[in-house]
């Protein structure tokens, strides 16, 4: 009888350390949530593979479960969402949230940046750590993971191509938010507010006259079978804000943080490479569809960087240290 009751003690005592060591084993699991779907590809695959590579150098300690196409919450929404807690990682689209931190509006303040290689060189330098990044993370329970763009916003047009400033005047544009609508009226222009998703009828029936979007909005969207001409100015950049709901991150080891920040910085290199590819394949593409694409001189950049300037100063007023960002952004541009 004793040696029966050995032999049970001993037992439950070798399934209570497998039960133990199971529960010490159990990954930690985190919700990403997106409202862009796969189809975005160059802002999706990046996320993607920085997800899958988290999971894979924890060993198994990290689990993440994957939400897109707005499953969750939609664009407006993901900041709020992650702040509370609702959910634990997101790919936030910069502009969203531009209105509860209006420093984010710095990115589509009009021709701000000269191309896809001076925003990595501003972000490179420090961009967001003048005080978006303490921002989210003090008053928004965020903390930012990386930064990378999508690709820049371009102008599209109907019936003639926007090569002076000039060319804004007496014209119906399409607009994304505030930032690019009040750079639009101070250029002559009538903006109106709408969505990506009624661009084509719009253009079609003669609605609007142009828009400022970027080139993945006129694939998406087939804007080149109702558009002829195409400008190029680099008018404002959209970014995907990688981040992650500060108490969720606080609770993790140090080491799981370490492979969190190494990944993002392989995802944001990974975004921006795809980006400047694929400015060359829409490009192409937009050209074999019978576009006009035109590249507005270095001078009538200027003079339209001139006109829209109290935009600039109004954005100024809003934010602390501006001047801070602004002197960064002119420090970076190309020799």
């Amino acid at each position: 009888m004793k040696k029966q009751w050995l032999m049970a003690s001993l037992l439950a005592g070798i399934l209570g350390m497998g039960t133990a060591h199971a529960q010490a084993t159990k990954p930690v699991e985190l919700t990403f949530s997106t409202y862009l779907p796969p189809a975005y590809e160059y802002i999706y695959k990046p996320a993607e593979n920085f997800l899958k590579a988290v999971e894979a150098e924890s060993n198994g300690r990290i689990k993440v479960n994957i939400f897109h196409s707005g499953q969750l919450f939609g664009g407006y929404d993901e900041l709020a969402a992650l702040s509370r807690g609702d959910i634990d990682i997101t790919n936030m689209t910069g502009t969203y949230p531009g209105g509860t931190v209006p420093a984010l509006n710095i990115f589509t303040m009009p021709f701000m940046f000269d191309d896809v290689p001076h925003l990595q060189r501003a972000l490179d330098e420090g961009l967001m750590d003048l005080g978006i990044n303490k921002e989210l993370f003090e008053d928004h329970n965020t903390v930012v993971l990386g930064v990378a763009p999508l690709d820049p916003y371009e102008f599209y047009s109907r019936n003639t191509p926007i090569l002076t400033a000039d060319d804004f005047k007496g014209k119906v544009w399409a607009s994304t938010g505030a930032s690019d609508a009040r750079a639009l009226q101070l250029l002559g222009g009538s903006p109106t507010m709408m969505a990506s998703g009624d661009l084509y009828l719009s253009f079609d029936r003669g609605v609007i006259d142009g828009t400022p979007r970027p080139l993945i909005t006129g694939i998406g969207r087939s804007l080149y079978e109702v558009s002829k001409y195409l400008s190029l100015a680099t008018f404002a950049f959209d970014t995907s804000i990688l981040s992650m709901n500060r108490d969720k991150w606080e609770a993790l080891p140090e080491d799981i943080q370490a492979i969190f920040r190494e990944q993002a910085k392989k995802r944001d290199a990974e975004q921006f490479e795809r980006v400047s590819r694929y400015v060359e394949e829409a490009l192409a593409k937009f050209e074999a569809e019978g576009m006009q694409i035109d590249r507005i001189t270095p001078e009538n950049l200027q003079a339209m960087r001139d006109i829209t300037a109290p935009a600039v100063e109004e954005w100024s007023k809003e934010v602390p240290n501006a001047q801070a960002y602004l002197d960064l952004i002119a420090r970076t541009k190309a020799p």
